[in-house]
């Protein structure tokens, strides 16, 4: 029967919609059930197909987590890349990423926790991708921070790395949090609060802040990584 029922559907999908249609179905299992958990026997069956099917057009689990998470980041980064090409100013563009990483996460989190997870799994092949392409992703921060530095709005001997890793780091604790509670985040106050926090500490422009202004900066830092 499902051999009858995967030969009429096949009849009626291009190659390119069939691989679309596998790739969602893997793509909600894995967010419900993590990598290990899932199977690509479930993957298949919840499509109506015989497992196979799935296996001759990704090769294997591994093989379809793959393209699962290189479709997601093809998809984030070049809607990146898009608003951003818009944006002028330095704080403004850290901003506008801060922003977008943020409503990533709150409209993806569970894909989002499952790559993070993923990337520090056993899965050798997965997690050298997930690095790969998150140098992709989270290169254009880098970039905006050296262009910065060349425009004289970043003090030289500012690390771009450095400013990559604070930001992403602080935004690893929010999804955690999102994932653990279920709230949504306050995409506009986090974002606003971690470019002030961030870029106050690298801008060219000399201010001088009150101890006053210190305690209440690391007490918004704090607040935002619990």
């Amino acid at each position: 029967m499902s051999n009858n029922s995967e030969r009429k559907k096949s009849t009626r999908l291009s190659r390119e919609a069939r691989q679309a249609e596998i790739l969602a179905a893997a793509r909600a299992s894995f967010e419900k059930n993590g990598y290990e958990n899932t199977t690509v026997a479930e993957i298949a069956a919840g499509l109506d197909l015989v497992e196979g099917t799935v296996f001759h057009y990704f090769g294997s689990k591994r093989g379809l987590m793959l393209r699962v998470i290189e479709s997601f980041y093809q998809e984030i980064t070049a809607e990146l890349e898009d608003g951003l090409a818009a944006v002028k100013g330095t704080r403004n563009r850290l901003y506008y990423i801060t922003r977008f990483h943020l409503h990533t996460i709150n409209r993806s989190a569970e894909l989002c926790a499952v790559i993070l997870r993923e990337s520090r799994g056993l899965e050798p092949d997965i997690s050298a991708e997930i690095h790969r392409l998150n140098r992709l992703y989270t290169g254009h921060l880098i970039a905006v921070i050296k262009a910065g530095i060349s425009a004289g709005e970043i003090r030289s001997g500012t690390s771009p790395t450095l400013v990559r890793n604070t930001v992403y780091g602080n935004i690893e604790h929010v999804l955690w949090d999102r994932v653990g509670d279920g709230k949504p985040v306050d995409v506009e106050r986090v974002a606003e609060e971690l470019t002030e926090l961030v870029f106050r500490g690298i801008s060219a422009e000399e201010t001088r802040l009150e101890e006053g202004e210190v305690a209440a900066l690391v007490k918004r830092l704090n607040r935002l990584i619990d």
